[in-house]
């Protein structure tokens, strides 16, 4: 990977990032955040999992994304 590339794919990932941290409630499906973002599936999918695995991001059973909001433990 060359400088240039590694620099567009981390400038990805924080715009991605930021838009779904500035934005609570947004929920984009695969295609939605491919169209959104301008990029193609294999980099979204990549993208999309990094963050949820960063719990930046939640991925529902329907296959939507949107913001990882972590549940509060309840009180004994």
């Amino acid at each position: 990977m060359t400088s240039n590339s590694r620099q567009t794919l981390e400038a990805l990932v924080m715009r991605m990032q930021d838009d779904f941290l500035n934005s609570a409630w947004l929920t984009l499906t695969v295609p939605e955040a491919e169209q959104r973002f301008d990029v193609d599936r294999t980099t979204c999918e990549a993208v999309l999992g990094v963050l949820v695995d960063a719990h930046v991001l939640a991925r529902s059973r329907e296959g939507t994304y949107a913001r990882f909001f972590p549940r509060l433990a309840r009180a004994a």
